[in-house]
């Protein structure tokens, strides 16, 4: 029976005073994570902001979507039918400090776009919060909402995307 026989690990001395520290400084800070490696320890602290990283590709149009399901072109008159808008045409709302995107003024209250609204110049069409203060986000053209990227909650960074609109002036 000696290979039952308990062999001694030894661990490296983890100062808790210093962990405590580390915790404090993301709470107080609002970090979404912060990783501290000394010798073979390793302290990894995620903040109440944090997202992991999920990364993955969508097609861009319909009829690459269309293409990508039945491996085959489109008539070239479908095509036509729904053709991208130029990109001149397009206006990217974007976040104008980093914070927390809000599309809606409270939880239970109706968002302040959706896509397909229409919109006008300094029209309120979502929130960013940062320190505790309620940074409108307002449109500068008038036009009609093609995508909201930034949900609920996200962490964005100022100048991400927020929201695309098609221009209607």
């Amino acid at each position: 029976m000696d290979y039952l026989r308990e062999e001694q690990i030894e661990m490296p001395a983890l100062d808790l005073d210093l962990v405590r520290q580390i915790v404090s400084l993301v709470e107080r800070e609002d970090l979404s994570e912060l990783i501290l490696s000394q010798g073979q320890i390793t302290v990894i602290v995620k903040g109440r902001n944090y997202r992991p990283q999920v990364s993955f590709s969508i097609p861009t149009t319909l009829s690459q979507v269309t293409e990508a399901i039945y491996h085959q072109p489109m008539e070239p008159e479908m095509q036509q039918q729904i053709s991208p808008i130029p990109e001149e045409r397009l206006f990217h709302i974007t976040a104008p400090l980093t914070g927390v995107f809000y599309s809606r003024p409270r939880p239970d209250a109706s968002p302040f776009v959706t896509v397909g609204s229409e919109v006008e110049p300094e029209q309120v069409v979502a929130l960013v919060e940062a320190m505790k203060f309620f940074n409108e986000v307002k449109s500068e053209v008038r036009g009609k909402v093609r995508e909201i990227l930034a949900k609920d909650g996200q962490l964005v960074k100022h100048g991400d995307t927020l929201i695309v609109l098609e221009r209607l002036d």
